[in-house]
């Protein structure tokens, strides 16, 4: 796993959900029930972006279709049949990462 800085200026503690672009990788971070959330960008029924959606508990909500993924697990509601990817997160002396599996060439060439 490679852990890769979240840059400050996407860490506003709101409900809002931001898009975070970094050079590895673009992904949605949330404030939700007081912890981060970080999860796919897109959805996986119609790809429309989940930075658009909303939260409603522990699900983020998409704003196309009303699809519901689990914002612990990422699976769809049920009869959906989809999920979202889930990322790992880590803070560590108040910087927090996300974690990204590394591909075989990254293992071995990296």
């Amino acid at each position: 796993m490679k852990w890769i800085e979240i840059p400050r200026h996407y860490l506003s503690k709101t409900s809002e959900i931001r898009l975070v672009e970094l050079p590895e990788k673009s992904f949605c971070l949330v404030w939700n029930e007081d912890q981060w959330v970080a999860f796919s960008k897109k959805c996986p029924h119609a790809g429309a972006s989940l930075e658009n959606g909303w939260c409603e508990g522990k699900e983020v909500v998409c704003p196309y279709h009303r699809h519901r993924f689990n914002l612990i697990d990422g699976r769809g509601a049920i009869g959906q049949g989809n999920y979202i990817q889930i990322y790992p997160l880590k803070e560590v002396d108040d910087i927090l990462y996300v974690g990204l599996k590394e591909n075989i060439w990254s293992r071995i060439f990296g």
